[in-house]
């Protein structure tokens, strides 16, 4: 029944989504309409069946409305604008600067979880609202709620790891400046595209279990995956040239003899 109700809601947030793109179309639509000489005019009635009916031929059932419409154009807010601005917490500017606050951090590599967004809301309200602002903060539920509101741009993920280091490397006035130099070298030294080639390592632990999404007998608190344990360290070896060839890898076990067991179902010809 849960899986049920959610996905009725998210039908009714995509029809709603829907609804309101149509209406702004035809408020564009109206106002352009409204530039031109009075006797080139199409008619707002014209204009809100045109807009309903491609609408609905894309199987989206909207209603266009003349007055709604008519009321937009003159200034009117939307029923989400108004019921996000009377009604919640966050103005409509400080929901659009927490959104784009969020995919910068993310893209940083620092992404927001539950309790640190709401953190970051309450002392937004909190500065705004002064005592007015309840010590409890927005709901244990709100944050849930906002990521609702703004899916188009905003998921929710299992994180990743990314090592400190490389992470700080990871910006574009460094990225800039590598290709910069990078293409000074190869302009003034001509090197071929043959004679590019990149080369990296990497080390795993195959018995070392990593977290992910998997499927079991419902209403059960934890699903186990067995792993057998084995925390030996493998280091792969990989190079790849420029103009898409690239050298079978080399496997490195931890051992002082060669195991034959290593050249089993070795379908890349590893050494």
């Amino acid at each position: 029944m849960a899986g049920h109700a959610k996905s009725m809601s998210s039908k009714k947030r995509e029809a709603s989504r829907a609804q309101e793109a149509a209406l702004e179309e035809a408020v564009l639509l109206y106002r352009g309409e409204l530039a031109k000489l009075e006797g080139e005019r199409k008619s707002l009635r014209g204009i809100c069946t045109e807009v309903q009916t491609k609408w609905r031929k894309q199987h989206q059932e909207v209603v266009v409305s003349v007055e709604t419409v008519r009321r937009r154009v003159k200034g009117g807010r939307g029923c989400q604008e108004a019921n996000l601005e009377n009604h919640g917490w966050l103005t409509s500017e400080e929901e659009e600067s927490v959104v784009e606050y969020c995919l910068e951090l993310a893209a940083r590599g620092f992404p927001f979880n539950h309790m640190t967004l709401k953190f970051h809301v309450d002392s937004i309200l909190q500065a705004r609202l002064g005592e007015n602002f309840p010590e409890t903060g927005v709901g244990t539920n709100w944050t849930n709620r906002f990521l609702s509101r703004h899916s188009d741009q905003l998921g929710r993920y299992w994180s990743s790891s990314l090592e400190a280091k490389r992470g700080r490397a990871v910006n574009k006035n460094t990225k800039d400046a590598w290709f910069d130099l990078l293409r000074d070298t190869i302009t003034e030294h001509s090197i071929e595209v043959d004679c590019i080639w990149a080369a990296d390592e990497t080390g795993f632990q195959p018995g070392t279990g990593v977290k992910e999404r998997v499927f079991g007998a419902a209403n059960k608190r934890i699903q186990h995956q067995q792993r057998d344990g084995n925390r030996e360290n493998i280091t792969v070896m990989v190079a790849i040239c420029a103009d898409g060839d690239s050298i079978a890898p080399t496997v490195i076990y931890k051992g002082q003899g060669f195991s034959t067991n290593w050249h089993q179902d070795n379908d890349l010809n590893a050494s």
